[in-house]
């Protein structure tokens, strides 16, 4: 009996053994897959593309001609540190330029450049106008106009966009928090609960198939769970301080827009949430009529989005900010309806109106 248990012992071991080899090759020929197909792991620290800037509104830049990869989509940083291509400071006679303007729904988080709204406005517009890019992720309304300021008004700009998400009058962003944030999470496993070495957390990290696995699992997860939790933006909206950012910030961009001759368009994205009982149309009113008190044009893409599914234009389940390729879409030709139309107007046009 006891060389019956033995040998069964034995051939479960054996057993256990075999299995635990065959998902051991099995996940190594899918990493080296996922790798041939273009996937890569998550990046470490967003913060490892950046650079300290000694500036006291926004005190980081991307590092210029950088790049980096987030599962299957590549960012890739111009000369001055913005994704999309280079631009010459000299305007060329006869085009007229788009300066735009905006965090990471600008940036295109989420989705390859050229179904980034920018790339897509550029395309259908043609060669007679160059579209420019300053969008950076992370950042808020003052910001966002401190970076025209420094950087877009070289350009000489006839139209400037702003692309405004429910976020931005948030906190002012800023490199040396965000490295503290991200020295803390780098020795966690939030969704466990536990702490573990930043040398081990960096190297699952840099797995594909386990980045991979990360992103479906918590896509499924927001699907099943279906919770929307909203109390976030209806409470900074409920404070006047973050509502004087954006009227500040306006001030602040009207003044720049008499300086240097270009018209203002506000657009206003919606969160990518279920749209059946929106609550923040009452924010988006706001913004149109501080914008229109300053004779800015605005575009609220809330009718276009609300028309449809509202998961058909998430990055993910559980984004609510940053809307997909699809989104992206949709947003550029209500953009590009628009402009040539107002183009050709000498007045600015409000599509709340």
């Amino acid at each position: 009996m006891s060389q019956f248990k033995r040998t069964r012992k034995k051939e479960c071991v054996f057993a256990i053994l075999v299995v635990m080899a065959a998902v051991l090759i099995t996940a190594v020929l899918l990493e080296v897959t996922l790798g041939l197909m273009g996937y890569g792991g998550e990046p470490e620290a967003i913060i490892r593309n950046m650079m300290l800037v000694d500036d006291p509104v926004l005190d980081w830049r991307y590092i210029p001609n950088s790049k980096f990869r987030q599962g299957k989509i590549t960012n890739q940083y111009n000369s001055i540190g913005f994704r999309g291509g280079d631009h010459a400071i000299e305007k060329p006679s006869g085009v007229t330029r788009i300066v735009m303007i905006g965090d990471s729904v600008a940036e295109g988080y989420g989705v390859e450049w050229k179904d980034v709204f920018a790339s897509i406005v550029q395309m259908n517009l043609g060669a007679g106008v160059e579209v420019i890019n300053l969008g950076m992720g992370g950042l808020n309304t003052p910001q966002e106009v401190h970076i025209l300021k420094e950087v877009g008004v070289r350009y000489a700009p006839d139209y400037v966009v702003v692309n405004l998400v429910l976020n931005d009058c948030d906190f002012f962003s800023s490199m040396k928090s965000g490295r503290r944030h991200a020295e803390q999470m780098q020795a966690k496993i939030a969704w466990l609960g536990i702490t573990v070495s930043p040398e081990l957390k960096r190297l699952l990290k840099s797995s594909a198939l386990l980045y991979l696995i990360n992103q479906r699992f918590a896509d499924l997860w927001g699907r099943l769970a279906g919770e929307e939790r909203h109390d976030y933006y209806g409470e900074l909206w409920a404070s006047q301080a973050n509502r004087t950012k954006i009227s500040t910030a306006f001030e602040k961009l009207e003044v720049l827009g008499h300086e240097h001759n270009f018209r203002v368009v506000v657009l206003i994205w919606p969160l990518v949430i279920d749209y059946s009982d929106y609550k923040f149309r009452e924010v988006h009113q706001w913004i149109a009529e501080q914008a229109a008190s300053r004779r800015f044009a605005s575009l609220d893409l809330l009718p276009v989005f609300s028309v449809q599914s509202f998961r058909s234009l998430q990055v993910t389940s559980e984004d609510y900010v940053h809307p997909n390729a699809k989104g992206h879409m949709l947003a550029a030709m209500e953009f590009v309806k628009w402009f040539t139309h107002a183009s050709g107007s000498s007045t600015p046009i409000s599509t709340t109106d």
